[in-house]
């Protein structure tokens, strides 16, 4: 097989309204494996959330809602994200940043076997958020 022909011609993935996106950089500079747990679903759930822009209006008690993050969870999981430069938020709306310049020190993760089960995990938080 030629690997530059899809496996699925009819499911060849398009980019869907409203926009949503995950940057490939954020994996392969090592980024996502320096986030928590918790701040890898916010991330990835703004992600999907978020418009064109990156900007979400989910509010915290509705973020709750789909996944069993408490408050405080989510509030550690949002400074996180702030802090890497992921996330600009002003107490209502949130916006998924573009992401920051170059790492210089990219983190390659030791555990190659379990990052992928991990995010198997993050993933099936998304789909299945009653877990």
């Amino acid at each position: 097989m030629n690997p530059q022909t899809p496996l699925r011609d009819d499911r060849i993935r398009t980019i869907e309204k409203p926009f949503a996106w995950l940057p490939c950089r954020i994996l392969v500079s090592g980024l996502f494996a320096r986030l928590s747990d918790d701040a890898k679903l916010l991330y990835l759930f703004l992600c999907l959330a978020a418009d064109r822009q990156g900007l979400s209006f989910y509010g915290d008690q509705r973020i709750q809602s789909f996944f069993q993050l408490q408050a405080p969870a989510i509030h550690q999981a949002k400074q996180e994200l702030i802090q890497k430069d992921l996330l600009a938020y002003d107490g209502y709306l949130y916006q998924v940043l573009s992401l920051p310049g170059p790492i210089t020190n990219p983190i390659i993760p030791q555990e190659r076997t379990s990052e992928p089960e991990r995010l198997q995990d993050i993933l099936s938080r998304l789909t299945n958020p009653t877990r």
